[in-house]
């Protein structure tokens, strides 16, 4: 769910999330987002994948490590703020939960293969 800032009213949406017109951060939830900046880790390691987030230059996937949020590019885990984090556990917390979006188009049906025609040139041996 998408808060509109003028209003308070929820907007359906899927993968944006708005943040106060204060903020500058742009988070986007799902596991498209985060794949995008990093890779699945094993189960015993201690991040919640979210989405991805950006501020700026600054952008990465979006987890959460215990109580606080860090922004992880590839195997680099860089934690945020107090503040910074004050405003993205408000920002997910009126998200909630995302059902997997399956984006998946189904295959077109396969007709007719393309006719290709080759036309040969005719080469000219040139002597001198």
């Amino acid at each position: 769910m998408r808060i509109d800032s003028d209003n308070g009213a929820e907007i359906p949406c899927l993968l944006d999330v708005e943040l106060k017109a204060k903020s500058n951060w742009s988070v986007r939830l799902g596991a498209q987002e985060w794949a995008k900046y990093t890779y699945q880790r094993p189960p015993e390691d201690a991040l919640e994948w979210l989405g991805s987030a950006r501020r700026g230059m600054q952008s990465g996937a979006l987890a959460k490590r215990g109580a606080e949020f860090v922004l992880v590019v590839g195997d680099h885990v860089t934690p945020l703020s107090h503040a910074d984090s004050k405003q993205l556990a408000a920002a997910t917390a009126h998200a909630g939960t995302l059902e997997p979006a399956h984006a998946v188009q189904p295959k077109p049906a396969r007709g007719a293969s393309p006719v290709v025609v080759v036309i040969k040139r005719r080469r000219i041996p040139v002597t001198q």
